[in-house]
């Protein structure tokens, strides 16, 4: 599978357009859309973000079975530092293009501060938060582009599967008081899972500081899951943290149908 059969791929071809969608999504995120915004009352959104949040479970479910189908990733852990070719041979191509699928759903991840912006909820849209969606985005594309390797398979199979629990959880958080009550059960291991997944990635892509091993971008990779690790730590809890958050206050009322406690007089 070659490199120039990759540049046909929309956004693979040259990083401007990759770019270009970061700069306007900063642009809409920090000045169009409060400017729009500043004199009008939120908008509820419930629908769409019931919708959103569907179309979300279902994309990261068919990524990580195309993932987990056609590319071992379970083989994978076991067998550090080889190329997609060795690992998944006939199937790379198809991995490769599910790839391509998952930098897509990056782009449609960027809908969610929209929301954010929309519905005033200017505390969630966190320096955290920003910083997430962005790299994320640039990485994957970076990984599609330029960084072809067995790794890839093993964090795409697994950050998926997760956030198909986690979308799963912000759906269902929308239907009323009763399930969110449901949730509170279920909440806790949602954010054990979410932190036990970020420290298994950060110490898997340790492998690309072997100096035999050729992955230079695992280390960019671990540098940026520790970035956000630490910026995590030092979000104030009135402020959204990502993914790395589902227990605080602010990711709850993330699906606008958290009840907000009425301030006492």
């Amino acid at each position: 599978f070659t490199d120039r059969q990759k540049t046909k791929w929309l956004l693979v071809s040259a990083p401007m357009p990759v770019f270009f969608i970061c700069i306007v999504y900063l642009y809409i995120v920090y000045i169009a859309g409060p400017q729009f915004m500043k004199n009008r009352q939120p908008y509820s959104l419930k629908t769409f973000m019931q919708c959103y949040n569907v179309v979300q479970i279902i994309s990261n479910a068919w990524i990580a079975f195309n993932f987990m189908t056609y590319g071992r990733p379970f083989t994978a852990v076991w067998r550090f530092c080889e190329s997609l070719d060795e690992l998944c041979g006939n199937y790379s191509e198809k991995v490769l293009e599910t790839m391509w699928w998952a930098l897509m759903l990056k782009v449609y991840d960027l809908v969610e501060t929209v929301v954010f912006v929309l519905r005033k909820k200017d505390r969630q849209i966190s320096f955290l938060h920003i910083y997430h969606h962005v790299s994320t985005f640039i990485y994957v594309w970076l990984m599609l582009s330029y960084f072809s390797h067995s790794f890839n398979i093993v964090t795409m199979s697994l950050n998926c599967s997760v956030h198909v629990v986690m979308y799963s959880y912000y759906f269902l958080s929308t239907f009323g008081s009763n399930m969110q009550r449901t949730l509170l059960l279920v909440k806790k291991s949602i954010t054990t899972l979410q932190m036990t997944h970020i420290a298994f990635i950060m110490v898997f892509s340790m492998q690309g500081f072997i100096p035999s091993c050729g992955a230079k971008m695992l280390k960019v990779h671990f540098n940026n899951k520790a970035m956000r690790t630490i910026l995590n730590q030092q979000t104030p809890r009135t402020q959204s943290r990502g993914f790395y958050a589902t227990a605080s206050l602010a990711e709850k009322q993330m699906s606008g149908c958290w009840p907000q406690r009425r301030r006492r007089r």
